[in-house]
């Protein structure tokens, strides 16, 4: 295979024809069918979840976003999430556009994951390939500057920092004692108090808004 190709991992279980083919075109990429854990598609260190606009929605009804866009956030790769669609197909969707944006805000601040638009299959197309073609020059930059990519750890500390009264200091305090982020998000009330600066009061907020 040509060195000089740039590889994009996409899920097997991924039915996005439209996308997969105006990739496919792009004589400079190479695709790979392969099972992936997570997102849909992976390019160098980078994990891209594509939802349609209705597919999000429904997440978001049923509570499965969140715990979905948490899983992401928390594994070693930078994550991304591409939604496709326009308002056109929400139209009969039971949801407040007020709702919507909250989610995407809370997604985009609170979990730190950037969010990509497109209208269609072929713009996501176009999208993915603009994604790899950046990353792919970064990269060369990174080597011959010899600068390294965010430290996985400060990616777990901003995340943890989303919940309720927990500062910088507290969040690493949480981290070395847990080791990882989804023991700390299963961890019962009274787990969390053994942890330096968590009362009741305040380990009770947290699981409130774990499992709320």
């Amino acid at each position: 295979m040509n060195n000089t190709l740039i590889e994009i991992v996409y899920d097997d279980r991924e039915h996005a024809e439209t996308l997969l083919e105006q990739l496919s075109l792009r004589t400079d990429l190479c695709l790979v069918r392969k099972r992936l854990k997570l997102g849909d598609y992976q390019i160098n260190n980078w994990l891209i979840e594509r939802k349609t606009l209705p597919d999000l929605v429904i997440s978001l009804c049923d509570g499965r976003l969140f715990s979905q866009v948490a899983r992401l956030s928390a594994c070693d790769h930078n994550t991304a999430l591409l939604i496709e669609g326009s308002s056109r197909d929400i139209a009969s969707y039971d949801i407040t556009r007020e709702a919507l944006i909250g989610a995407l805000c809370s997604i985009s601040i609170k979990f730190n994951m950037p969010i990509l638009r497109s209208l269609s299959q072929a713009e996501s197309a176009k999208i993915l390939y603009f994604v790899a073609k950046q990353l792919h020059s970064r990269e060369t930059e990174l080597k011959l500057n010899g600068r390294k990519p965010k430290r996985k750890k400060n990616r777990q500390l901003f995340i943890l920092q989303s919940l309720p009264q927990v500062g910088p200091k507290l969040a690493k305090r949480l981290l070395s004692h847990f080791d990882n982020i989804e023991a700390i998000f299963t961890a019962p009330a009274a787990e969390l108090r053994k942890v330096e600066g968590i009362g009741q009061e305040k380990a009770q907020k947290i699981r409130d808004v774990l499992t709320s």
